[in-house]
């Protein structure tokens, strides 16, 4: 019994998969060069391989089921790993620019930050900070999505709705409005 136990715990510890081997695609087909593959170990550091010219990767001694696959312009995306036998092909992200402006001046708000939420209310990702210029957020999923901006001493805006189409930049102007400044009780 006792050498089962550690039979089986010997085969535990080990790596779970070899190599995870495969191509790399956009949705068009063509490879996409300098994509990466990583692998996220709680507590470490990501362990990422990049696909050469031909969009093929191998990351050896794998330590987790899955990786991700992420490249500039496209929408990152989860996948065993293990040997692909077809391409993965990654979609293209959809980009989303939004403006702050003082809704009485038209003047761009200095700062603050932009929340994208999921028509269910799951937030994607952390809130953006934005400055005088906006910002522009090139890694979002096509869909629909709902804006919302806040700012010190201004009303919180939205939900805005925005529909986020696979390869284009939607532009959105967020006007803020100064928050109502408190009147003391009159004695």
């Amino acid at each position: 019994m006792r050498l089962v136990v550690v039979i089986l715990s010997a085969a535990l510890s080990g790596p779970a998969f070899a190599a995870a081997t495969g191509k790399v695609e956009g949705p068009d087909g063509v490879p996409i060069a300098g994509a990466e593959v990583c692998e996220q170990l709680s507590g470490s550091p990501e362990h990422c391989v990049t696909t050469d010219a031909h969009g093929d990767y191998r990351m050896d001694n794998v330590l987790r089921p899955t990786v991700f696959v992420r490249a500039r312009g496209f929408v990152a995306q989860t996948i065993g790993a293990v040997p692909q036998d077809v391409p993965v092909r990654l979609q293209r992200a959809a980009t989303l620019r939004v403006t702050v402006v003082d809704a009485g001046t038209g003047r761009p708000v200095a700062s603050g930050r932009v929340m994208i939420d999921s028509p269910s209310g799951r937030r994607i990702g952390d809130f953006v900070p934005f400055n005088k210029s906006g910002v522009r957020v090139s890694t979002l999923s096509p869909e629909d999505v709902f804006v919302r901006v806040e700012a010190d001493g201004y009303q919180p805006s939205g939900p805005v709705p925005v529909v986020l189409v696979s390869g284009e930049e939607r532009a959105l102007t967020v006007r803020l409005k100064k928050k109502e400044k408190a009147t003391p009780p009159a004695q």
